[in-house]
């Protein structure tokens, strides 16, 4: 029996839960189970505090540096895969051994890494005197099911890693996962990898197929899924750091959101947060919690995509609604029926409502009156128009109302798709450091190695043309890169259009993951793909609608007999390498059939909220599904974050 796709992919956190069982089992009975703060709200996805009692756990507590002595002897961590909180782990075991030594006779200390441990662990384990003390455990859950056609990790330590400290040893753990995703899905035809990282990580995915090949269910017969598209987060910074006019998008730009979780605390937003506020708030001690789940919350299926300007008139209008109903007309039979059958959820309905209208107003309350400003100084950037009055924005923002995430951020757009003078640059920092100190001058060689901010060279390399400025206005727009390629992929539209995906940028950007769900499902081959494509140099080709091209490839079984590291590649092939045997041989050109129209999306170091929006938009127009998957859903700020 065929199941629906929905409840293939809700059986994924079974699997979690049968990994983490396994886990539980080795630990003993009577743990006291401590829990590091920002893996929560993931566990709970996967099982419940019953279910953890039922399995061995007694006490429950939470992650802290000075945690003392707890109930049991028996401890079982659960932490990520950071070094600083693993090394925080293994002094608090140590501070208990000195207590009592013979504790370590036991084998009472477990400690689960999220998503897996690595060679340093027993390296760091052996030095502090803990080795076969203190015992090991990888936990690498499955993709969780956040809301309709959205996966994630929910490992937002992973771009740093990535991206910034240049770590890839986490990426078998995205590979695992779209291992275990195909093992219900089964496995597409047609895979597009962009970027290094992506391909590294279907490289992976390669050596689990050919080595568990014989494990693999239906691997020919069921195709939930006809496309997959990998993508690495520094391919298109641009959706990141822009400004998202969408409702989710600027959610996740003020408040905290975990799993799916979103923290409705208006005194601590992201924003005050990140201020150089001289001033003391008052904390809030009440928490509210709004679920981004369109199946629990029906008004938020409605609102989350649309753009921010008509979320407020929807909101009114359904208030407006619940006004006019008239309970007082109803008999008394009638009555009882609204009691036991809609009154929960109208209660429920109310309460969703006030809780988004709080958010819209925090919203409106935090932008303020820069939003329009911001925006269209973005739209300049993007276009690389006004670059004096862009740089002259930033340089304000730099010395008025400085941020620390934020004004790097802009820093960063700026960067990318109009460049920095070495003046500019120097400035910019300068100032930055005096609001926050020269302890955060890492920050901006994080961001240069991220790819995020491009160093200009020396002045004394660059000619000094300041006399020329009236003649400058009289010269052609030359594009920069950013610029040449988003042209184009058609991804800086000229025009306003309310059935564009760029509307997630106020009709200034189309993200490329929305350009590249589109070229796919309106092409009628692959010829016609790569030829779309052709601008994009990190571009690479897999799946069995390579296979059936018959272009010669070497199997991998032909590759593994001539191993050689430095010329393996196993699951793609260069885009544009393809592109010209196709083009010589036309009986090579075959047609793409993506059966059924389904394509998933994945993004490694994380997607945003109107790159998803984008996407719902081009899966309207084509009459597909988009399913995007990620390691995490970040914001812009998010990515800043990881850079500080």
């Amino acid at each position: 029996m065929d199941h629906p796709l929905s409840l293939k992919l809700a059986s994924l956190s079974l699997v979690s839960q049968h990994k983490l069982e396994c886990i539980l089992s080795t630990c003993g009975n009577k743990i006291d189970f401590i829990i590091d703060p920002m893996l929560i709200k993931p566990l709970e996805r996967i099982c419940g505090v019953t279910w953890l009692r039922q399995h061995g756990v007694d006490k429950i507590y939470k992650m802290d540096p000075q945690l003392g002595a707890t109930a049991n002897t028996k401890r079982a961590y659960l932490i990520p895969a950071c070094i600083q909180k693993y090394k925080c782990v293994l002094d608090q075991i140590a501070s208990v051994l000195s207590l009592n030594p013979s504790l370590s006779e036991t084998k009472c200390f477990h400690i689960i890494i999220v998503p897996k441990t690595m060679s340093t662990y027993d390296s760091i384990l052996e030095s502090k005197g803990l080795y076969d003390i203190v015992q090991l455990h990888s936990f690498s859950w499955e993709l969780f099911n956040l809301d309709d056609q959205l996966l994630s990790l929910e490992l937002p330590f992973l771009y740093k890693q990535v991206f910034v400290e240049q770590n890839q040893s986490l990426l078998s753990s995205i590979a695992m996962s779209l291992w275990s995703l195909f093992h219900v899905t089964g496995h597409p035809k047609c895979i597009l990898s962009l970027g290094k990282v992506s391909s590294s990580v279907l490289d992976v995915l390669e050596v689990y197929k050919e080595s568990y090949q014989r494990d693999f269910i239906n691997l020919d017969k069921s195709q939930d899924f006809g496309s997959l598209i990998i993508m690495d987060r520094d391919q298109d910074y641009a959706s990141s750091l822009l400004t998202p006019a969408t409702y989710t998008g600027l959610l996740n730009e003020i408040f905290s959101i975990n799993c799916g979780q979103l923290d409705l605390n208006v005194k601590e937003t992201k924003i005050k947060k990140g201020k150089v506020n001289f001033t003391t708030e008052e904390k809030s001690d009440k928490k509210t919690v709004i679920t981004l789940d369109s199946f629990t919350d029906t008004l938020y299926g409605e609102i989350k995509h649309r753009h921010f300007s008509e979320v407020l008139s929807v909101l009114s209008s359904k208030a407006k609604l619940l006004k006019n109903e008239d309970i007082k007309a109803l008999g008394i039979q009638e009555m009882k029926d609204y009691v036991t059958t809609k009154l929960q959820q109208v209660t429920l309905f109310k309460h969703n409502l006030v809780n988004h209208v709080l958010a819209c107003e925090t919203i409106i309350a935090e932008m303020n009156n820069k939003f329009e400003n911001l925006t269209q100084t973005e739209c300049e950037m993007l276009n690389n128009r006004n670059k004096k009055g862009n740089y002259t924005y930033v340089d304000e923002h730099f010395g008025t109302d400085i941020h620390v995430y934020n004004s790097l951020r802009l820093m960063c757009l700026l960067s990318l798709t109009q460049g920095l003078s070495y003046d500019e640059y120097n400035s910019l920092v300068s100032k930055y450091l005096l609001a926050f100190g020269y302890k955060f001058l890492y920050v901006f060689n994080n961001l240069i190695s991220a790819g995020l901010l491009v160093q200009p060279s020396s002045p004394k390399l660059s000619l000094n043309i300041s006399h020329l400025s009236n003649l400058s206005e009289r010269l052609p727009k030359w594009q920069t890169a950013f610029q040449n390629t988003a042209n184009k992929l058609k991804q800086l539209p000229q025009t306003e259009s309310e059935n564009s995906p760029g509307y997630v940028f106020n009709g200034s950007y189309i993200p490329l993951v929305a350009a590249l769900c589109n070229t796919l499902l309106t092409s009628e081959s692959l010829l016609e793909v790569l030829n779309k494509l052709s601008p994009l140099n990190d571009l690479k080709v897999g799946g069995a609608v390579i296979d059936k091209q018959k272009i010669g490839m070497e199997t991998l079984n032909e590759k593994l007999s001539n191993l050689s590291l430095n010329n393996l590649e196993l699951s793609c092939k260069d885009a544009k390498t393809i592109l010209k045997i196709l083009k010589s041989d036309s009986k090579m050109n075959g047609g793409i059939n993506i059966k059924p129209r389904t394509v998933l999306v994945y993004i490694i170091g994380g997607v945003t909220y109107a790159e998803i929006a984008a996407c719902e938009v081009v899966q309207t127009i084509t009459n597909s599904k988009i399913f995007i998957a990620s390691d995490c859903v970040s914001s812009g700020s998010d990515v800043m974050a990881a850079n500080v």
